[in-house]
């Protein structure tokens, strides 16, 4: 039984493989620490009871100068306060899956000559994860051709994927819904951790315009900003269609498991809970993501037909609308993305959680 410190960021797409991590460990009867930003409480009803976590000053270095000052300042904050935390712990080894949140903890890890882990949860390594990368003692990634590595050493390298939990795993037993001419056309529809303003005007918009025959087949789960939620009920209901709208759904793996496919963003977690699912998607990639990198990890799976990407640039409701009644027209093609889909997947490995173990 060892003693280990996950460092995450503050959205979903990084606390929940954290989570994953967290429960592989747990698994392995190690014990477990947590640092994270204040967001980190946002998501406390969606954590484990037994997680025992601690809060730290952090910020993102960006924006103008006099928030720069202000966010060296936090950053500076931050790192005393992961020094005392780790030195009173004493971890075996620090693991960072947080990009610029974690950024404090990695430094005091550093100082400490703590074994230091850094998951590179996206297609191209992240800014804060770039400046430490080389002083890792080991890299995980999760994406076979992430940019970003020509200057760190092979060996400390390890293909793992994305941690997901245990429930998402179980899904690869049930077999994909093939929709017959008969059948509920289910759809899921994601925005990220926080929802998608943009899915909210769209998908809605475009699924009116479809045939009536489709229309009142269709029952849509749909995740939106609070602000969105009743505006987007309200289209639906006045067209008949049957949706449930929420700003969280806690049961994703029940909501995947009876969708025909899914419209979402592209972020690193999706696309780990997507894989591990087996759905097919059609993937809108968030156009401002740092390095653009959703849409690399979109096309990590377009390119293997397991998924559609309609850019920021060209999503509107016409253009959404033409490509689900295509799918829709012809099943076999979402049959075959999902089987695809299921291939992309890859479990978290256990040689990496032995290779820390043996720190």
């Amino acid at each position: 039984m060892s003693k280990f410190i996950i460092a995450t960021g503050g959205t979903g797409g990084h606390i929940f493989p954290s989570m994953s991590l967290l429960e592989k460990l747990q698994l392995r009867k190690h014990n477990v620490l947590i640092i994270a930003d204040q967001r980190f409480l946002q998501f406390k009803n969606q954590i484990p009871k037994n997680a025992k976590y601690k809060i730290i000053q952090t910020s993102s270095f960006s924006g103008n100068i006099f928030f720069r000052i202000q966010s060296a300042f936090k950053i500076f904050i931050g790192v005393i306060q992961a020094l005392v935390i780790i030195y009173r712990y004493k971890p075996k080894m620090v693991l960072s899956f947080g990009g610029y949140i974690s950024f404090p903890t990695m430094i005091a890890a550093l100082i400490l000559r703590i074994p230091l882990l850094i998951h590179e949860q996206n297609s191209v390594i992240g800014k804060a994860n770039r400046i430490l990368i080389k002083k890792a003692s080991l890299v995980s990634i999760a994406f076979k051709n992430t940019k970003g590595l020509k200057n760190v050493i092979r060996d400390k390298i390890c293909f793992t994927g994305n941690p997901v939990s245990q429930s998402l795993i179980k899904l690869r037993k049930e077999k994909y819904p093939i929709i017959t001419s008969s059948s509920t056309i289910k759809l899921l529809v994601l925005g990220g951790s926080q929802g998608a303003r943009i899915l909210s005007n769209v998908v809605p918009d475009a699924i009116v315009t479809l045939d009536s025959n489709l229309k009142n087949r269709l029952e849509i789960f749909q995740q939106c900003r609070k602000e969105d939620l009743q505006k987007v009920k309200n289209k639906y209901d006045k067209n008949g269609i049957k949706s449930q709208t929420a700003v969280f759904f806690d049961d994703i793996p029940k909501k995947l498991a009876m969708s025909n496919f899914v419209i979402c963003r592209s972020g690193a977690a999706t696309i780990s809970e997507l894989t591990a699912s087996g759905r097919p998607a059609i993937l809108i990639p968030l156009k401002i993501a740092a390095d653009n990198h959703q849409y690399f990890n979109a096309r990590s799976l377009s390119d293997k037909n397991a998924a559609w990407i309609i850019e920021e640039k060209d999503f509107n409701s016409s253009n959404l609308a033409a490509l689900i009644k295509a799918l829709l027209q012809d099943p076999n093609l979402l049959r075959d993305a999902a089987t695809n889909m299921r291939s992309q997947f890859i479990d978290f490995s256990d040689q990496l959680l032995e290779r820390i173990e043996e720190f």
